[in-house]
């Protein structure tokens, strides 16, 4: 007769880092490099706990198109620099004055340079997600009765109607930030003394909003100030995470189509089940894994990273969560029990819905025994002797047992 003997072996969290280095490419031109934008992204990512590598090409007067110099599209040292690496994302910071116009009105090498850039990145990396620089236009508009606000929301039309028309990828709402300040912080000059380019207060309130739209976190605690009075810098990047989240701008940058939305119910977090795969974080820590949801075990920031079917990867923004006593004690009465009932018999004792899986000592699937709930007892006498494992899956928890069949 063969005798069980009934291991428990339970695995929880496994600590590892958050993130991977970001690699970041900035194409642009003086919009970009007065001041330094990159830098200042770059510092922005360091004190948010964020290992970035950074690049750029951002010559004066370069644009997407072939226009004072030759653009991005033909020029050797952008076209070098995005085959250089497997970039997370491009920053695509186009001449700004291609957009003043009417909404929908782009001149047709601008639409179509664009075009070009877009699938050359995409040679490169399909998975590479490129960021449109909405940006602002000269200090007081462009014409007579123009206007800066109306300037800049022209710009940002524009931008939105080039993404929709050939790139369904992401806008940095820069300019919309540039607005709120402009309200906010009347007395910041955003704007060097030429009243075209940005000045450092301007390239820092731009620089915290691509950082808002990459790493979806709010960058107001944050202390880099990169040289902006410490006051106004935590305003500027208090504007910037406002700007980006606002609801309306989340949709029309196209952000939120690639940011899946966390939801609660009670501790257990969610998103749509639409994913291949799904790594949940605590913090800076993974906690669980490849499940659409999660149960929440300790009050904490929680994000999710997720995969799609192209093997293209992006996460949610931060979800703020406090467990409660009643939702934890909750949580302890529906804990899975494991029970040995006698010889070969082995019982599961649950409130919540889990699937059973058995395997050889190889890691090999014997049998799935499917969907158990309340309990459930597994008969093992059919079996050969030798080392099986059973896998007990909820949701993003695996309870794992070592059985010994002799």
């Amino acid at each position: 007769m063969k005798k069980l003997i009934l291991f428990v072996l339970l695995f929880f969290t496994v600590i590892v880092p958050l993130w991977s280095q970001t690699k970041v490419l900035f194409l642009g031109n003086s919009f970009t490099y007065t001041y330094d934008i990159p830098g200042l992204f770059s510092g922005l990512s360091s004190a948010g706990g964020f290992s970035v590598f950074v690049d750029e090409n951002t010559q004066a007067g370069m644009a997407v198109a072939n226009e004072q110099i030759t653009g991005h599209i033909n020029d050797p040292i952008s076209q070098a620099k995005i085959i250089s690496q497997q970039w997370d994302y491009i920053v695509v910071q186009d001449n700004q004055g291609d957009y003043v116009n009417n909404v929908g009105v782009i001149p047709a090498a601008c639409g179509n340079a664009n075009i070009t850039l877009y699938n050359q990145i995409k040679a490169n990396n399909e998975c590479t997600r490129i960021i449109y620089f909405a940006g602002w236009g000269p200090e007081g508009g462009v014409a007579t009765g123009d206007n800066t606000t109306s300037c800049i929301n022209r710009i940002h039309g524009n931008m939105l109607y080039l993404n929709d028309a050939i790139a369904d990828e992401i806008v940095t709402p820069i300019g919309k930030a540039w607005i709120t300040s402009l309200s906010q912080l009347p007395s910041v000059d955003l704007y060097y003394s030429d009243n075209v380019h940005p000045s450092l207060a301007g390239s820092y309130l731009a620089a915290a909003t691509i950082f808002t739209t990459i790493f979806k976190i709010n960058p107001s605690p944050l202390t880099f100030t990169g040289g902006v009075n410490s006051a106004t810098a935590q305003t500027m990047r208090n504007i910037a995470y406002n700007t980006v989240t606002l609801a309306s701008n989340m949709t029309g940058t196209n952000l939120d189509a690639f940011s899946p939305v966390i939801t609660q119910n009670g501790n257990v977090l969610s998103i749509p089940a639409s994913y291949s795969s799904y790594q949940w974080y605590k913090g800076n820590v993974q906690v669980g894994s490849n499940y659409f949801s999660y149960t929440v075990t300790q009050s904490g920031d929680y994000k999710v990273v997720v995969t799609d079917i192209n093997g293209c990867t992006f996460s949610s923004f931060i979800k703020s969560v406090t467990i409660t006593e009643s939702e934890l004690s909750e949580q302890n009465e529906q804990s899975i029990n494991f029970l040995t009932l006698g010889e070969n018999m082995f019982r599961v004792n649950t409130k919540q819905e889990c699937y059973v899986f058995l395997f050889d000592n190889t890691g090999k699937l014997v049998r799935n025994f499917g969907m158990v709930t309340a309990e459930n007892t597994i008969d093992l006498n059919s079996y050969e002797k030798g080392i099986y494992i059973i896998r007990i899956q909820h949701q993003d928890e695996s309870y794992t047992q070592k059985i010994i069949l002799q």
